[in-house]
């Protein structure tokens, strides 16, 4: 079984309309997945919330009742790089806490839990595969590198890149920030599940007037991310 996690039901509408759903299942709260099968393939569908915090939790659950082999995290990502535009397909291959800080009594880095790797990583060869079919399906440009994630709202730039500076001066490849990602990550790592993350650039911090239409231009990268994952799929079943 895979799962496909996104952070707000629009993220996951693509995969909803095309999967053969069995069950709607409550999981916490007001939080439902969606249990069948996509393309042949069990599968588990669910939106985890807008916070590192929520993503990790729910991601954590979904791992622990229905032990995925793979997770596949969908959503938006805003870049303060000038190599990653508004439109544009970001795969992640490290992600980064940017809330967390024990290295005062802990002796750990900056953003690092203890008992925790410094950063956390998806799968290498799924990431390859990932570029190659996005190129495949679309004219999007993908471009693969670092993430980090809190929990607040980041609309200007400045303070992002000079926290970035000051506390991950080694990290080069970091290029974009969202509100979930490292959540899903540290729950898959802690359950020893492989991750894929596709993301939608919706906008790049500080670009004003990409801000009044971050949300759409995001959702129109979403089905994109849908035909990537199923023909991912398929050319497994092969």
């Amino acid at each position: 079984m895979i799962a496909i996690l996104g952070v707000t039901e629009d993220d996951i509408l693509y995969f909803r309309n095309r999967m053969t759903v069995q069950e709607t299942l409550p999981l916490l709260g007001s939080v439902v997945c969606y249990k069948g099968t996509i393309s042949r393939e069990e599968a588990v569908v669910a939106a985890t919330g807008d916070s590192v915090y929520l993503a990790e939790l729910i991601t954590g659950l979904i791992c622990a009742r229905f032990e995925p082999y793979l997770v596949i995290s969908i959503g938006m990502v805003y870049s303060f790089s000038s190599q990653l535009r508004q439109g544009d397909i970001f795969i992640p291959e490290r992600y980064y806490l940017s809330d967390v800080d024990f290295s005062a009594s802990k002796g750990t880095k900056f953003g690092q839990i203890p008992g925790q790797p410094a950063f956390f990583v998806s799968d290498y060869g799924l990431n390859e595969e990932a570029e190659h079919t996005a190129y495949l399906v679309s004219d999007r440009y993908v471009q693969r590198g670092y993430l980090i994630s809190g929990n607040e709202f980041v609309d200007k730039s400045g303070p992002l890149e000079n926290r970035v500076a000051e506390r991950f001066l080694s990290e080069e490849g970091l290029m974009a920030y969202d509100n979930s990602g490292a959540g899903v990550a540290l729950a898959c790592s802690v359950a020893h599940v492989t991750l894929l993350s596709l993301k939608a650039v919706a906008w790049r911090i500080g670009k004003e007037e990409q801000r009044l239409n971050y949300i759409r231009k995001g959702l129109e990268v979403m089905p994109i991310l849908g035909q990537i994952v199923a023909r991912m799929i398929m050319e497994k079943e092969r």
